[in-house]
């Protein structure tokens, strides 16, 4: 039950009405003890700015958590940790106490944990990234750092794919990184493609490898659907939200 101490986590997304994890985020803030809640808010994009500015004040606001169109406008708002910086990307914000916002992301170590628990490999595999936004971001860094054989990065929005490309150089110079769409070992839809009542294919499905992960919270994405019948191992991105949620409550309401 929620009372006048209740510290609030708000969802801030635009759209709002696919996200999911509401109870997932109620039995876990009850398990560990906690005095909290977590609230959707529909914020439209571009808008992220000034929602923090009308929150700026609320003293039980734990943090935002930031999802779909808002984590590179969170990065650039925030105070960001090294992982926020080199990504440019953030999905959770918590009041600074002067006056500001604290950022960090909890993406890529999320997709890490699942594709690990998935039996899904990175490390020596070629790997084709579809998305270069604000997950894509984050998810192409932590794949980077397990050290992939190639990491070959694929947008409609050519620019945006260039500068994720530019930012994991970079950070791993070592690694072959480069835009493009092709056969690969391991396919990873970070593209919103699929989400809520999308019936669409991130890509053709002639691209398909053995080993798939859809970062839509989903289980019958178009995507995956495909995968399962050409019998890859695939997952999707409800256990990445999952192995995210003790991560984002320990940020957001641990004492620091």
């Amino acid at each position: 039950m929620t009372g006048p101490r209740t510290r609030l986590i708000f969802l801030a997304g635009d759209p709002i009405g696919h996200t999911k994890g509401y109870a997932e985020y109620a039995d876990a803030i009850a398990a560990g003890g906690h005095d909290a809640a977590y609230l959707p808010a529909h914020v439209p994009a571009g808008r992220l700015a000034e929602f923090l500015d009308g929150l700026r004040h609320l003293n039980n606001l734990a943090g935002v958590v930031c999802t779909i169109p808002h984590k590179q406008d969170a990065a650039r708002i925030g105070r960001g940790d090294e992982a926020t910086r080199r990504s440019g990307s953030a999905n959770l914000l918590r009041p600074d106490g002067q006056g500001g916002w604290e950022a960090s992301g909890v993406d890529g170590a999320g997709f890490l944990i699942a594709a690990r628990a998935a039996g899904i490999p990175l490390e020596g595999r070629r790997v084709q990234l579809l998305g270069a936004g604000g997950a894509g971001r984050a998810v192409a860094m932590a794949i980077a750092a397990e050290t992939p054989a190639s990491l070959v990065i694929h947008d409609p929005d050519e620019p945006r794919a260039a500068d994720l490309v530019a930012a994991v150089a970079a950070a791993f110079p070592a690694l072959g990184v480069t835009i493009g769409l092709g056969p690969a070992e391991v396919l990873v839809n970070c593209s919103a493609v699929g989400m809520g009542h999308d019936d669409r294919m991130p890509c053709d499905a002639a691209l398909i490898p053995g080993f798939v992960y859809d970062v839509v919270n989903r289980a019958d994405t178009p995507l995956l659907v495909a995968a399962r019948l050409r019998g890859a191992v695939c997952d999707h991105g409800y256990s990445m939200m999952a192995a995210q949620i003790p991560l984002v409550l320990r940020w957001m309401l641990d004492p620091r």
